[in-house]
């Protein structure tokens, strides 16, 4: 039996009805939840459904019983990497969603340990929570001292404490920070043990999703025998290094050395750039709009999630001519980029897999404002966003786009965030607007075992709950279009 059956029979225990008394409440068939029951096979997504009514099950009852038919349906491991993508998504969302304020000042601990005379070379720690204290107050001290504050963290993923910690600071934090990782991962995690890349990325994301912090992450394998807690450096097994010390610590970080001195940190600074030359890119960052959408290149995407539907596909010269800024100072260099960019997406990737939102296509709708600085275009024009609705609309009719709308009340993705599988990675591109202002921002995951949990993600999300039926998709455009025609 599985988690599920083994579920299924418990509510039916729980619920005092009998398989047969069920499956007349529910309208479904006695010998196929029998079967349900003992394990021998899974329900459909009707069946689900109607046995969950049957069941009077509250919403979080059913949603934890889903979850387990997920597990039996495709394996422990690819339902938790499905879920912490679930939880990453809506948690970019509600960090973009609702904008931080840049007006806190370093909220810096009080320590003895800053009183005493900096002439102290070596400080020793032997206690976890004091090992945490020295690490906390040294990233303090850096944030709070240092003109340009700057962090290299070399420690394992799995110590979430530290990533949360500088997060918290520098959250709503008017400091910049430089900030820079090597992590290791296993590259063949064993068949039950959740991915290891993946469980790291959702501290490092939220600091990436900062504007004050410009972050670099990089990834290294280590043998598939050796334990998470594996040495990266012969110096020590993991070291923090700020602008004026340098912090080792012991593999099960429950001691510490705390070093001052430039020779010292000159070490571990060249240490440090050893590894990184020897790692991989997992989390790169760009706040150059060209150099994200790539406008020179052809990329090959597989799947786009995104605030509104493809337009990429109908953009073309004399729509660009109709909407572009034409006293930017650079427009005619900008046209000829961008009639080329649109170009090379139409001739490359004709069979996206496009899931978009609603509630972002009505607004736009609306007022006519796409994710891109104000300066280089002017709002679209009504005419040509019932135009390109209608092209979005025949070609879902038509079967000629793969168009998914999303459900919102399934799951909370904005319009700051648009997500692109391609070739060898994810990209995140983030846009919205504060104080009037377009920020932007993007960041780039490289590691494989994560492209491929995005993959699976994004194929799986199409035939779940999270996207509309067609019909109603269709509906909704229709009721948009009707909205725009009066």
């Amino acid at each position: 039996m599985t988690l599920f059956s083994k579920r299924v029979e418990e509510l039916i225990s729980e619920s005092g009805e009998t398989v047969a008394s069920l499956a007349e409440i529910g309208g479904i068939n006695r010998s196929t939840l029998q079967r349900i029951k003992s394990g021998e096979r899974l329900p459909t997504s009707e069946f689900f459904s109607n046995l969950s009514r049957a069941l009077r099950l509250s919403p979080v009852e059913q949603d934890e019983l889903a979850q387990l038919l997920e597990i039996a349906r495709v394996g422990e491991t690819v339902s938790y990497s499905r879920r912490q993508i679930f939880d990453l998504i809506e948690m970019i969302s509600e960090l973009t969603e609702y904008k931080i304020p840049f007006s806190k000042e370093v909220n810096r601990k009080s320590c003895d340990r800053e009183n005493q005379p900096a002439t102290e070379p070596i400080e020793i720690c032997s206690d976890p929570m004091a090992v945490l204290n020295l690490i906390e107050n040294s990233i303090d001290q850096e944030l709070f001292s240092a003109p340009q504050p700057d962090l290299k963290l070399c420690i394992p993923h799995t110590e979430s404490k530290v990533y949360d910690y500088i997060f918290q600071q520098m959250m709503g934090n008017k400091k910049k920070l430089n900030l820079a990782d090597v992590l290791g991962f296993r590259q063949q995690a064993a068949a039950d043990e959740p991915d290891q890349a993946l469980a790291a990325l959702r501290h490092l994301i939220a600091l990436s999703l900062l504007e004050n912090v410009n972050y670099r992450s990089c990834y290294y394998y280590f043998s598939p025998e050796s334990p998470v807690w594996t040495p990266v450096t012969a110096l020590f097994p993991y070291f923090i290094l700020t602008s004026e010390r340098v912090i080792t610590i012991s593999a099960d970080f429950e001691q510490a050395v705390f070093y001052r001195g430039a020779a010292i940190i000159d070490v571990y600074r060249a240490e440090f750039d050893r590894l990184v030359a020897k790692s991989q890119s997992f989390i790169e960052e760009s706040t150059d709009l060209f150099e994200v959408y790539t406008m020179e290149q052809i990329r090959q995407l597989k799947h786009v999630v995104e605030p509104l539907p493809c337009f990429a596909y109908y953009i073309d010269r004399e729509l660009l001519e109709a909407n572009m800024n034409k006293d930017f100072p650079y427009y005619q260099t900008l046209l000829e980029i961008a009639v080329n960019h649109y170009a090379n997406i139409q001739r490359e990737n004709p069979n996206i897999i496009n899931v978009f939102s609603l509630k972002n296509l009505e607004q736009f709708m609306k007022d006519g404002r796409l994710n891109f600085p104000d300066e280089v275009y002017d709002v679209v024009k009504p005419a040509d966003r019932l135009y390109l609705l209608r092209l979005v609309r025949d070609d879902l009719a038509n079967n000629r786009r793969s168009y998914y709308a999303i459900d919102e009340e399934q799951i909370f993705m904005n319009g700051s965030t648009e997500f692109s599988n391609e070739q060898n990675l994810i990209r995140v591109i983030l846009h919205y607007r504060k104080n009037n202002q377009l920020v932007f921002k993007a960041f780039e995951i490289y590691e494989p075992s994560v492209v491929a949990a995005f993959d699976d993600f994004f194929t799986n999300m199409i035939k779940s709950s999270y996207v509309l039926p067609k019909e109603q998709t269709l509906a909704e455009l229709d009721r948009l279009m009707q909205q725009c025609e009066v």
